[in-house]
């Protein structure tokens, strides 16, 4: 009986190696066939995903930074203008105010009949000329002035006519000041002087 058991044993051996053989090829095939199917490729695209999740993690990360950099960049830069302008308000206003004066004694140096007034004025020009509009005035000002003081001279020979486009002139100079100044747009205000 022990040749027979041994017999049958390597039966069942050989038929046990076989039928898993059998299910290995099996396997073999439908894993050859499911290399072109989709939910093969699902499976290799889903090996992906966690890598995926890092990169769109770490993209966010660095988007949110620079987002708060240049949050904090901005702000950074509205706070020194902010400041500026109010280190400059005393300025602006000072500027404003010989500015009205000029034009106004120009004006009154052209356009007066009395003579009083307009040597009033024309003290009031030479003064604001010679010194705190100096101070204050931007380039295109300082011409008109500069003018101005040409006629009060007699530099320059100037009619009535001459006197009041020079004052006109003034006034539009120191309008376009203002607005460049202030940051204010004008230029429906802009003169033809």
């Amino acid at each position: 009986m022990d040749a027979n058991q041994s017999s049958d044993h390597q039966t069942a051996l050989a038929e046990a190696q076989f039928d898993k053989l059998r299910l290995e090829i099996q396997k073999l095939k439908f894993d050859v066939d499911s290399l072109g199917s989709t939910s093969f490729q699902a499976e290799r695209l889903m090996r992906f995903v966690p890598l995926l999740t890092v990169i769109i993690a770490v993209a966010g990360f660095w988007f949110t930074v620079y987002q708060y950099n240049k949050q904090q960049s901005d702000t950074a830069t509205k706070l020194a203008a902010d400041r500026e302008q109010a280190l400059l308000k005393p300025f602006l206003d000072k500027r404003l105010e010989l500015y009205f004066a000029a034009t106004e004694a120009a004006a009154t140096m052209a356009l007066s009949k009395d003579k009083a007034e307009r040597d009033k004025a024309e003290a009031k020009l030479m003064q604001l000329y010679a010194g705190t509009l100096i101070i204050v005035e931007d380039p295109e000002v300082e011409h008109a002035m500069k003018e101005i003081y040409k006629c009060i001279t007699g530099e320059d020979p100037c009619s009535e006519a001459d006197k009041q486009k020079r004052s006109q002139a003034l006034a539009s100079r120191a309008r376009d000041s203002i607005g460049t100044s202030y940051k204010v747009k004008l230029e429906a205000l802009k003169g033809k002087y």
